[in-house]
């Protein structure tokens, strides 16, 4: 039996580096000087929508404090302490996911472990994913070991994508970055530039279509690409606007506008007609509330302007 070696886009052209991590300029810029002067934090957090970055980012810091040799000038750098990290094998280089341990028990036992030397990199990092979710008691018996660490080769990331629910005691003792969400006109070259190297024919206004639909979420944006990409590979053409409308559920422009024209004209009935036929197409009532509101600020702001 042949062994299935397909890996999902996200996954495969995952940054390597920070020069791929795309619209998070001012962030990187930040945290790069911070190392080059070797001013580290004893603790990051890293937060923002899902899919822009942060566990990514906190794997690349990882990176860059433990790399044999200059990380932040190698394009791919392949030393073993980069390797072992991208593979998740690193024994110094702890990533857990809060969400499963949210206990004081499971922090006590982290706290206990990071009181040991790393074993063959410079600094013993823990990513803690979905940080929020650990309980009140969890993030109080954290608070000493984040504010005087046991050993100055320790450092841990934090990644949240709720960061109301993480304590502010916990907030004022780490150095805070926000992703932003990706703008549309970075997702569209990133796509571009991936469907280029993939071989994939699909059509501008497809890709637009698609990065609108990412809601500035790259790892969102490269899935649904994924599934395009898949659909062009069955139906052995070039993938279209309309492809694409039909597999995220959005409606046809033209439909919203005539819906639009029937309620101008207080026609009830059409308007319901035309509705329910946009509903038995499989329209999403999230994406069809987004393009009615679009349409709707356009003429407006056609009516402000006066033309």
């Amino acid at each position: 039996m042949e062994k299935n070696t397909h890996k999902v886009l996200a996954l495969k052209y995952r940054p390597k580096n920070f020069k791929e991590l795309i619209g998070q300029d001012i962030m990187v810029e930040t945290i790069t000087n911070s190392i080059k002067l070797n001013k580290l934090p004893n603790a990051y957090l890293l937060t923002g929508i899902r899919g822009v970055g942060k566990t990514t980012t906190a794997r690349l810091i990882a990176k860059a404090l433990n790399c044999n040799k200059n990380f932040l000038k190698e394009e791919n750098c392949d030393c073993s302490h980069c390797e072992e990290i991208t593979n998740s094998k690193h024994l110094d280089v702890l990533e857990m996911d809060a969400a499963s341990r949210t206990g004081i028990d499971d922090v006590r036992e982290l706290i206990e472990s990071s009181k040991y030397n790393p074993t063959s990199a410079k600094y013993k990092v823990i990513i803690l994913d979905e940080v929020h979710m650990l309980s009140k008691q969890a993030f109080n018996g954290l608070l000493k070991t984040l504010e005087e660490p046991p050993t100055p080769r320790l450092k841990f990331i934090f990644a949240s994508t709720e960061i109301k629910k993480i304590p502010v005691t916990i907030i004022s003792r780490c150095q805070r970055f926000d992703l932003h969400r990706v703008p549309i006109k970075n997702l569209l070259e990133n796509l571009k530039k991936i469907l280029k190297i993939e071989k994939g024919k699909i059509s501008d206004q497809a890709l637009i279509l698609i990065a609108k639909a990412a809601e500035g979420a790259v790892r969102d944006s490269l899935s649904l690409l994924d599934r395009a990409i898949v659909s062009q590979e069955v139906e052995e053409k070039e993938i279209d606007e309309t492809s694409v409308r039909k597999m995220l559920g959005i409606a046809d422009r033209s439909k919203i506008l005539n819906l639009l024209s029937w309620v101008f004209r207080g026609d009830q009935k059409k308007s319901i007609l035309q509705l329910r036929e946009m509903i038995n197409e499989g329209i999403e009532p999230k994406n069809f509330l987004n393009d009615l509101l679009e349409i709707i600020y356009y003429i407006q702001q056609k009516k402000n302007i006066g033309n």
